[in-house]
């Protein structure tokens, strides 16, 4: 979709399709827009417009590197449709005025849901069931556990961490969060058992029967979970990672799983993406390759535009955004 307004430069620079239900809410806010969509997979489009007047860039903020401020310089707010920034805090960024929001919470029911079927996967051996199936093999004694009673250490203990300890305990599983500032109190119920610092991290993963990383990109988040980390994962444990694809090295994890150092990983996000078709985690039986697909949802689109447009419409009345990221911490 190509939108644009008779005006030369827009206050509304969009870089993904937008539905034309939403446009229409978007316009009357403010009629002065221009949709430019970046489809996915693709290279980077060339803007075809004056962005001289724009204030306001909505666009994604895992890939755009937001080079495009050169021709933007009155941009006063940028907003993620994603919750990872990955490519969008650069220095030049950091440094700005610039307002960055994204979609943090939009996702965090869907991701949570996902995490659950991901573990409750592995406790039920279904990759097993599924290899044995395709086999025609009728294989009643699997191995299996229960979940009522194990552990799970949420590494990364924030909104999606709480949404994951709140199904976690509706199952009678232990939950420990570890996160960077453990006396924060975001809500009025805490799911989890005990909540921890990360300097404790080593200690969670000795006792977490489920490994859940859910931890964003930055720069101490890199390669966070390493062999060093994983010798302290028990043995028979599972690693579950819904958080960013760099903060675990996969090769040491690829070397863990091979050598039955831990049980198992389910992942849904990965240091090169699409996952290349020779990466070994394709090819072994205790991985689950979900393709970056836990934030979706059926009414995923929803919730997005219900921030956006709210946010748009405290921006047009001066009033706080929601979701604003600590450019320093890059959550």
């Amino acid at each position: 979709m190509k939108v644009m307004t008779p005006k030369v430069s827009p206050s509304i620079y969009i870089r993904y399709n937008l539905p034309e239900v939403y446009l229409k809410q978007f316009k009357e806010i403010c009629p002065n827009i221009v949709v430019e969509p970046w489809n996915f997979d693709e290279p980077e489009p060339e803007v075809t417009v004056d962005l001289s007047e724009c204030e306001i860039l909505l666009t994604l903020g895992m890939r755009d590197n937001l080079n495009i401020l050169k021709k933007a310089k009155n941009v006063k707010w940028v907003h993620s449709i994603s919750a990872g920034l990955d490519a969008m805090l650069t220095k030049e960024v950091k440094n700005s005025d610039i307002i960055i929001t994204n979609a943090k919470g939009c996702t965090s029911v869907p991701i949570a849901e996902h995490t659950i079927a991901l573990i409750s996967a592995f406790a039920r051996d279904i990759p097993t069931m599924v290899k044995k199936q395709r086999a025609q093999e009728w294989c009643k004694m699997l191995p299996v556990r229960t979940l009522a009673g194990s552990t799970v250490g949420i590494i990364g203990y924030g909104e999606i961490g709480y949404e994951i300890a709140k199904r976690c305990k509706g199952l009678e599983m232990k939950v420990i969060g570890c996160r960077r500032n453990p006396d924060k109190k975001n809500k009025k119920h805490e799911p989890a058992d005990v909540v921890v610092g990360m300097d404790q991290v080593d200690e969670v993963l000795a006792k977490s029967d489920y490994v859940v990383v859910a931890l964003p990109s930055t720069k101490d988040t890199i390669h966070f979970m390493n062999k060093e980390r994983f010798s302290k994962m028990k043995k028979d444990s599972y690693l579950i990672n819904v958080g960013r694809g760099n903060t675990v090295a996969e090769k040491d994890l690829v070397d863990f799983l091979r050598n039955g150092k831990i049980a198992g990983a389910g992942l849904d996000v990965f240091e090169v993406e699409p996952l290349p078709k020779d990466h070994p985690f394709w090819y072994m039986d205790n991985v689950i390759v979900s393709p970056h697909n836990a934030y979706n949802s059926s009414n995923h689109s929803e919730r997005v535009m219900k921030l956006i447009l709210e946010n748009l419409t405290r921006f047009y009345k001066g009033i706080p955004l929601l979701n604003v990221v600590d450019k320093k911490l890059g959550y």
